[in-house]
């Protein structure tokens, strides 16, 4: 006789880059597992790896997660891991002040995903000619982090750009980046002027990103005195949720 399954609750989700819902079961043991592993390694590459798998295990349906945004990854991993381990998050810090541990807990269903106001991924650059960006995926985002430290910081900003435009277009026919090659794209770029990159650089500093405002309020005992100290703290992305 073979032994007894355990049933699995299933939850339901909004996805912020399309507003759409998808159905997911929070992680088990064996994700977990992949996720320690991965996480051991210290190595990027892994532990990217190691996340999408978990993503494709726990979420139902035709779901394909190499083109998710960064920022949809990271709030649905927030969520399948508050359904596995609790929604309640603590965190520990120093206080600056007293230095004591101070712990800090919050629930992830308060959680969201911070967007701007004007934000948006078509770029008009003239009357007639434009951009239309794609929010880097996990495999997009380790490729611009992995830039080396030593690039000059506008090289750097200029490779996201590169790596990140999905077409171009122009009053009369739109132009995919995947039809011309990366020399091509480069020359494109380098004929804009300041004026017309910053407008695009401005679409990375207003991405959506995973954000949420927690206080430090030290209440450790310090010389028979509450030490007060307070400061506010803003999390962004997904390993700040975990420190």
């Amino acid at each position: 006789m073979g032994l007894p399954t355990i049933a699995v609750p299933e939850y339901s989700l909004i996805l912020p880059s399309t507003e759409k819902e998808i159905k997911y079961r929070p992680f088990l043991v064996k994700e977990e597992k992949l996720l320690l592993i991965a996480m051991e390694s210290e190595e990027a590459t892994q532990i990217t790896t190691a996340t999408k798998n978990v993503i494709k295990n726990c979420v139902f349906g035709d779901f394909n997660v190499e083109e998710l945004p960064t920022f949809d990854i990271e709030y649905i991993f927030l969520w399948l891991r508050g359904k596995a381990k609790g929604e309640v998050l603590d965190l520990q810090y120093n206080c600056p002040q007293c230095k004591n541990v101070v712990t800090i807990k919050f629930n992830i269903e308060d959680v969201k995903i911070k967007k701007t106001e004007g934000h948006t991924n078509k770029i008009e650059l003239t009357d007639k000619l434009g951009v239309v960006l794609k929010y880097p995926n996990m495999d997009l985002q380790q490729k611009i982090e992995s830039l080396s430290s030593e690039e000059h910081e506008i090289n750097k900003i200029f490779k996201s750009v590169l790596y990140c435009v999905d077409y171009i277009y122009d009053d009369k026919e739109m132009y995919s980046s995947k039809d011309h090659t990366f020399d091509e794209m480069e020359k494109f770029l380098d004929s804009l002027t300041d004026t017309q990159f910053q407008k695009i650089s401005s679409f990375f500093e207003t991405m959506p990103k995973l954000s949420h405002n927690v206080q430090l309020h030290c209440k450790n005992k310090v010389n028979k005195k509450i030490c007060g100290y307070k400061e506010d703290i803003l999390l962004e992305g997904l390993a700040s949720f975990f420190g």
